[in-house]
């Protein structure tokens, strides 16, 4: 049967039975800085929670970028060289044997652009195991296509992603990125990353001075440099105004040399990487959150934080960010790039109090109906269940 674009509440499955086994599989070592790495240990976290014996394969990359997480029942694969980088693929040999050795229930892998997620499909599919793969990403030009359809022509998720039953993308732009590349080879389905609303709630008082909060790598396409070239915008009609920029990156010295060169050090503070244990107040403090990402935004999990904290959000108008950030509702869009609109849409929310707190209100509703983990969970293991059930 041809795949295509399903929806789960059309699913007529039970969930897997409680103590089934879920091998999640990603290149990334599970206490690394990311946005997959953190969907990937909550979700465990939650599978635990409702009674599964939830494991995790992947590589050593990455490994103790956050300092206070540490993997339980995680098992590290080895490169087919001796080089943990990302461009040198996972012993076949070695991940096949791992996943076998483990005797899943389902393999899950995350991320469908690198090869040890996609061969893991392959030797589940070997191995004759149910197996689903989730996409967390975008890249340019990702709604075009026909234009995918042949430029996916040289990247092997293009013949190794078939292997998968079924693709969850987290977003509307992720699945037509899925579209694009593999049509309807597979079983698509959409469902958005979850956020637990107990951690990232409305908790600590908001700041006393104006302060507006970047938590992200501090790469181009995040945005940075953007938010900091309009922050001296800010500056200028809000002098009291404060930015806090939490990560790590490349852009980290440019952002230093912008911060001296606007005369903004008394403004911006470069917090560093954030402890995961330090999120939920910083988020829950600041009256505004930025994600000003350039492009290749899938979702933003950063926005779903904040917004579950109740703070309002100011990010791009692109990618999974005009899903999860409603316009006028929860947040302001603006173009991508622009730090014109960007100092606008900051300037407009620092200085109305009211609104933010409309804002704030409407954005924990839309978390608790839509994005609480506790509802995400159950759509993730109908899809489980869906699949182990056409292997029997």
């Amino acid at each position: 049967m041809l795949g295509g674009l399903r929806r789960v509440e059309d699913l007529d499955s039970d969930p897997p039975p409680r103590g089934s086994r879920i091998v999640m599989v990603m290149d990334y070592h599970p206490s690394s800085v990311g946005g997959v790495q953190s969907h990937v240990r909550d979700l465990t976290r939650l599978l635990q929670d409702f009674g599964y014996d939830v494991v995790i394969v992947s590589r050593a990359l990455g490994k103790g970028d956050v300092k206070d997480l540490e993997a339980e029942g995680h098992y590290i694969v080895k490169p087919l060289f001796p080089l943990e980088i990302i461009f040198v693929p996972p012993d076949p040999s070695d991940l096949r044997r791992e996943i076998e050795s483990l005797k899943p229930d389902v393999v899950h892998s995350h991320h469908i652009y690198t090869l040890t997620s996609l061969l893991a499909l392959k030797a589940a599919r070997d191995l004759g195991l149910p197996r689903i793969a989730t996409n967390h990403s975008i890249f340019l030009a990702y709604d075009k296509v026909a234009l995918w359809r042949i430029a996916s022509i040289v990247l092997p998720t293009r013949y190794l992603l078939p292997n998968a039953q079924a693709v969850i993308s987290v977003s509307t732009a992720a699945d037509k990125m899925v579209e694009g590349i593999v049509g309807d080879s597979v079983d698509r389905y959409i469902i958005p990353n979850g956020v637990d609303v107990e951690r990232f709630k409305p908790s600590t008082p908001k700041a006393d001075y104006p302060l507006v909060l970047f938590i992200g790598r501090l790469v181009w396409r995040k945005g940075a440099h953007v938010l900091v070239r309009a922050f001296r915008h800010v500056v200028d009609e809000i002098r009291d105004a404060k930015l806090y920029i939490g990560g790590k990156g490349e852009f980290e010295p440019i952002l230093k040399l912008m911060i001296a060169r606007y005369n903004l050090e008394n403004n911006v503070k470069m917090l560093g990487v954030v402890p995961e244990s330090e999120k939920p107040s910083l988020y829950s403090s600041a009256w505004v959150t930025a994600v000003p990402s350039i492009v290749n935004e899938s979702f933003g999990i950063v926005a779903l934080e904040s917004l579950s904290s109740g703070t309002p959000v100011v990010a791009s108008r692109q990618g999974g960010l005009k899903d999860v950030v409603k316009h006028g509702k929860t947040g302001l869009l603006v173009k991508p790039g622009s730090s014109k609109e960007l100092a606008k849409a900051l300037i407009t929310l620092l200085q109305d109090s009211g609104l933010r707190k409309r804002m704030s209100e409407e954005a924990r509703k839309i978390v608790l109906e839509r994005y609480d983990w506790k509802k995400v969970v159950p759509q993730i293991l109908k899809v489980y269940g869906h699949y182990m059930e056409a292997m029997d």
